[in-house]
């Protein structure tokens, strides 16, 4: 058929995963790892509201992410609009099972699923460079 069309249907909102791995060499970065690895958990849950009449949800944060070099944006990576955190994936055993003498592991590799929560337009890519 020499007259191809394609019927646009929309754009969903973007999503990505932004992944770190922590490597503590001591009990109390050990515990620093811990601490962060509940906080994501934390603000990417609901919280349930039981006082009203049936069960409500207040919805988790949203985080405003910026990649930043010596202080200011980094040209050299896209914006991103605001986002809440979809899931959070930990891998405890990223080259294998291996802990140090007082049971915390050696790696951990954390995993964040993101999805903004407005749309991008040609206009914000030429704009902003999101």
């Amino acid at each position: 058929n020499p007259q191809q069309q394609l019927l646009f249907q929309g754009i969903d909102f973007r999503q990505f995963n932004m992944s770190f791995t922590f490597t503590p060499y001591s009990r109390a970065e050990a515990e620093d790892v811990k601490k962060i690895i509940r906080k994501f958990r934390q603000y990417s849950a609901p919280t349930i509201v039981k006082e009203a009449a049936g069960m409500f949800f207040t919805p988790p944060s949203v985080f405003d992410i910026q990649f930043l070099f010596n202080g200011i944006d980094n040209e050299n990576l896209p914006k991103l609009k605001r986002c809440v955190v979809t899931n959070v994936e930990v891998n405890y055993t990223p080259n294998g099972w291996a802990t140090h003498t007082d049971g915390n592991p050696v790696q951990t590799t954390m995993t964040l699923q993101l999805q903004e929560m407005v749309l991008v337009d040609r206009a914000d890519i030429e704009k902003d460079g999101y």
